[in-house]
């Protein structure tokens, strides 16, 4: 294998130290037997002058920086190679100023990380979650600071709700140890520097297929939990399918469960089953006032004609 004249980082000029090729302007020291896969170095810097080096790597909306490229400061080229390789040593540990105010956005994406691998999201469900994080942390006036467990755990919860993925609420307060309040408070939050706008697209891209899907897994729940007929089961579907055909009528932020519990009671009470509110609530574990929301929701711009 030939030596490279040229160092494969900055592009100068390698020199030999003892019989070992040296970059004398980034301390690049040459083996033969060296194989790379990581990303591509090169030098910002000119000349003399203190530069910066980048690697670009693939773009992730799940990095502080959507991994288009990271940043290191790199020193003034040193008259000996011994004496560059020695800089850096007492380099390592220190960071650079200009490293330090992306802290709180590496701690926010690496949460977010763990959080879409521990949940096995999607591709599509992890990119919606880190573009609501870069939204929120280009507009949010404050620095990110304690409360990033919060908003992170508010922002993968409207993402389950868009991607109707089968997550609960509940598992996310215990993976991010929160409470409803705090979930809550994350929630405001992103509604108040608009981070979430970005979800109504996706919502809309994503359809209602997987809406129906799993609103009907909670319509069979509801009706076997309270021993109602099929047809019940399947004229509540059918009640769901229609309500959210009427034209700008969108199921985002509506979860599955509630849309199934409003559908149930409303099909169960045409049909002489006394059943409550409350009775469809407690099946999915949600709010009684929940179900009379979604109950007005459904009946918007929808007429019920009876048989007599």
């Amino acid at each position: 294998m030939v030596a490279p004249v040229t160092c494969p980082r900055c592009g100068s000029k390698l020199v030999d130290d003892n019989g070992v090729l040296v970059c004398p302007n980034c301390g690049y020291i040459y083996d033969d037997n060296e194989l790379s896969d990581g990303p591509e170095w090169r030098s910002l810097g000119n000349g003399n002058v203190k530069g910066v080096e980048r690697a670009s790597y693939s773009n992730d909306s799940l990095m502080h920086d959507l991994g288009i490229g990271n940043l290191r400061m790199s020193p003034a080229r040193s008259r000996s190679p011994l004496m560059r390789v020695r800089n850096l040593r007492l380099r390592i540990g220190s960071s650079h100023p200009l490293l330090k105010g992306e802290a709180p956005l590496v701690n926010m994406f690496s949460i977010a990380k763990r959080a879409a691998s521990a949940f096995e999201l999607s591709d599509s469900a992890k990119d919606a979650l880190g573009q609501v994080l870069h939204a929120y942390a280009e507009r949010a006036k404050k620095p990110i600071g304690r409360d990033v467990n919060k908003v992170v755990a508010a922002a993968l919860e409207k993402v389950v709700e868009v991607y109707n993925l089968s997550i609960s609420k509940g598992e996310i307060e215990s993976f991010f140890e929160i409470d409803e309040n705090d979930l809550w408070d994350g929630l405001k939050k992103l509604n108040d520097v608009g981070a979430l706008d970005m979800l109504k697209v996706a919502a809309a891209s994503e359809g209602q297929g997987r809406v129906l899907e799993r609103s009907f897994t909670y319509i069979n729940r509801i009706a076997s939990s309270l021993s109602l007929p099929q047809y019940v089961v399947q004229d509540s579907l059918n009640f769901i399918r229609k309500s959210l055909s009427v034209p700008g009528k969108t199921p985002y932020g509506k979860k599955p469960e509630a849309l199934a519990a409003a559908a149930v009671y409303l099909v169960a009470r045409l049909n002489g089953y006394e059943i409550s509110q409350s009775d469809v609530a407690k099946v999915v574990g949600i709010k009684e006032s929940t179900v009379r929301k979604l109950y007005r929701f459904l009946m918007d711009n929808m007429v019920v004609v009876v048989d007599v």
